[in-house]
């Protein structure tokens, strides 16, 4: 069980969220630390919630940046297929296209998945 979570789509989105996050966190923590003394007051402020306007646009910008990650965590969940022509499809649960989908998806070749190359399956 352990195995088909860590393999799941949903998984490989946290992984990446992951990665993003750290990288943010590797380029913005400098720049703080490189701040006078009275701008990393000011940062501060704004997250405890004293920034007045410019805390409604700190939290303005963060809601829409959890915008973005719940729109691509939907992209990448949701059942689609992608024509030769570029168009995205995205078929009916429980109709026949879907059942055909899924018919040629279990039957495609399977690339391996982070966790196979790392454990050797």
């Amino acid at each position: 069980m352990l195995t088909s979570i860590i393999q799941s789509a949903a998984a490989g989105w946290i992984w990446r969220r992951a990665q993003e996050l750290g990288s943010l966190a590797t380029v913005l923590i400098p720049i703080y630390l490189a701040m006078p003394p009275h701008m990393q007051e000011d940062v501060r402020a704004i997250f405890a919630g004293q920034g007045g306007g410019l805390t409604i646009s700190a939290a303005v910008g963060l809601l829409w940046y959890l915008w973005t990650q719940w729109q691509s965590y939907r992209a990448t969940t949701v059942a689609q297929v992608v024509t030769a022509a570029g168009e995205k499809i995205l078929p009916k649960p429980g109709s026949a296209a879907m059942e055909r989908v899924e018919t040629q998806a279990k039957a495609a070749p399977k690339r391996q998945t982070l966790w196979e190359r790392l454990t050797g399956n």
